[in-house]
């Protein structure tokens, strides 16, 4: 199995803004290896497809999951996962969504 990084996470959500035409997200404040630099490119993510993610918790992995199903609550996608606080889970949701976005413009 292939190692997951917070880096990778990080390159999946910048693919996925750009593709969006969203502005580069600040996190230079951010530690990059924090849920919280996650957050903040989730949080621009959910406000570019008309999600308010300001309710809901941002401080640990397994709280960036019901941010992503706002992106996926039209087309499904992966159950809660096991292990809702590891990077893998978190990935394996980004993976979904780029898999929509792909098969939404074939």
């Amino acid at each position: 199995m292939t190692h997951v990084s917070y880096t990778t996470l990080h390159e999946k959500l910048d693919a996925l803004l750009d593709e969006l035409g969203v502005p580069e997200v600040d996190v230079s404040g951010l530690n990059p290896e924090s849920a919280a630099s996650l957050h903040a490119k989730v949080d621009a993510l959910c406000a570019v497809h008309g999600g308010d993610p300001a309710g809901l918790a941002g401080d640990t992995l397994a709280q960036l999951h019901p941010k992503l199903d706002l992106l996926l609550t039209d087309h499904g996608g992966p159950a809660t996962p096991d292990h809702p606080d590891s990077v893998a889970s978190v990935k394996d949701k980004l993976d979904a969504i780029s898999r929509q976005r792909t098969d939404g413009d074939a």
